[in-house]
C-alpha cells in the first residue's frame, strides 16, 4: 500500500496506531478525493501520534469526546496546548507535518479535504482568490453544521449500501463547500512576517529537503533555488518556521523513524541508518530532544499500547 495516498482510512489509522478504522469516501466534480475517518481510542495515556503524511490537504476534526489536554506540534514546533469540549472542531494543515499528543480516550471524526477541493468548491461559489482554509493550527471552535454532518454520518460507517454512499457523497461534498464558503482565506497574505521567506520559497525549500531527507542538501542549493544568498535563506527560513533548515530536516528524519519504529523487528541501529542519521547515537540524541523520551522508551510504549488493544 502506498504511504502517501492521503491522510484517511488506513493511512490515518497508522498515525494513531489503529488498524482499519472506519472510513467513508467521496469526490468532487473534478475527481478530487474527499473522505472522513472515525478514530476511537478507549484507553488513557496513549501518547504521541506518528506523522500523518505530508499532503496539500486539511483534516477537519470533529471532537466527539472531551479531552482536558490537547497538544499539537506543527513543523516540529508546539502550536497548541489546551483542552477541548465534545462537539468542537479544529483544522490541521497537513503541509505542516502535524503531530498530536493523545492523553485521554479519544473519539473523533477526521474529514480529509485537499486544498484543491476547497479551491474548486470556492470557484463554484464565485470565490476566485481562495488559497485554502484560514484557521490557526489547533484552534478549537464550535460549528453546528460540522457537528450535525458528523452525527448524521456516524450511523453509516461500515454499512455498504447505495443509499448510504449517496448520503456520504451529499454530506462530504456539502461540507467541503461549506468550509470553502465559511472558513477559506484569500491568496493575498498581508500577515507575512517581516524578513520571512515568501510562501512559495518556504514551500519550495521544504519540498527540496523532503526529497533529500536521507542524503541531505546544502544551504547553497536551497538559496540558489529561491534566488537568495545562503545567509538570507537561513535567516528567512528560521523567521518563517522557528527553526533552522538543518533542524527542520532532522525533524523530518524523526518522522521517518517514527514510521519505521512501528515494526518491532527492526533494530534502532537500522532505523537510524534508514532514516538518514549518521549513527544510532545521533539518532537517539535528536529523537530525545524532539520527543522528550528516548527511542527505546517510545518503542516500549508502542508495544504496551498494542498489548492493551489486544487484551
Amino acid at each position: 500500500m502506498r504511504m502517501n495516498h492521503g491522510a484517511f482510512g488506513d493511512r490515518l489509522g497508522r498515525s494513531f496506531h489503529l488498524n482499519n478504522p472506519p472510513v467513508l469516501h467521496s469526490q468532487t466534480r473534478h475527481g478530487v478525493r474527499l473522505a472522513v475517518t472515525e478514530l476511537r481510542i478507549d484507553q488513557s495515556g496513549y501518547g504521541m501520534t506518528s506523522p500523518m503524511g505530508n499532503d496539500d490537504a486539511y483534516l477537519v476534526c470533529l471532537n466527539l469526546r472531551k479531552q482536558s489536554t490537547h497538544e499539537l506540534w506543527c513543523d516540529g514546533r508546539s502550536v497548541c496546548s489546551t483542552a477541548y469540549e465534545a462537539g468542537t472542531s479544529y483544522v490541521l494543515d497537513l503541509r505542516c507535518d502535524p503531530i498530536a499528543y493523545i492523553g485521554e480516550p479519544l473519539h473523533s471524526l477526521y474529514f480529509y479535504m485537499p486544498r484543491q477541493a476547497i479551491v474548486e468548491a470556492g470557484e463554484e461559489l464565485g470565490k476566485t482568490n481562495i488559497a485554502g482554509l484560514a484557521m490557526l493550527p489547533g484552534e478549537c471552535f464550535r460549528d453546528t453544521i460540522i457537528g450535525s454532518i458528523g452525527q448524521t454520518l456516524l450511523p453509516i460507517f461500515n454499512k455498504d449500501a447505495p443509499a448510504n454512499q449517496s448520503l456520504a457523497d451529499h454530506l462530504l461534498q456539502g461540507l467541503c463547500a461549506y468550509m470553502a464558503a465559511t472558513y477559506s482565506g484569500s491568496s493575498i497574505r498581508p500577515d507575512i512576517v517581516r524578513g520571512a521567506l515568501a510562501p512559495w520559497q518556504q514551500r519550495l525549500v521544504m519540498q527540496m529537503m523532503r526529497e533529500r531527507v536521507f542524503e541531505g542538501i546544502s544551504i547553497g542549493e536551497l538559496a540558489e533555488a529561491c534566488g537568495l544568498s545562503a545567509g538570507a535563506l537561513a535567516r528567512g527560513f528560521k523567521r518563517s518556521t522557528g527553526m533552522s533548515p538543518h533542524q527542520w530536516l532532522l525533524s523530518r528524519r524523526i518522522d521517518v523513524a517514527l514510521e519505521l519504529m512501528a515494526d518491532p523487528d527492526t533494530s534502532l541501529a537500522d532505523i537510524a541508518f534508514n532514516a538518514g542519521f549518521s549513527d544510532q547515537s545521533h539518532f537517539s540524541r535528536v529523537f530525545t530532544q524532539k520527543m522528550g523520551v528516548a527511542p527505546g522508551a517510545w518503542r516500549k510504549s508502542l508495544a504496551n499500547n498494542k498489548r492493551v488493544e489486544a487484551a
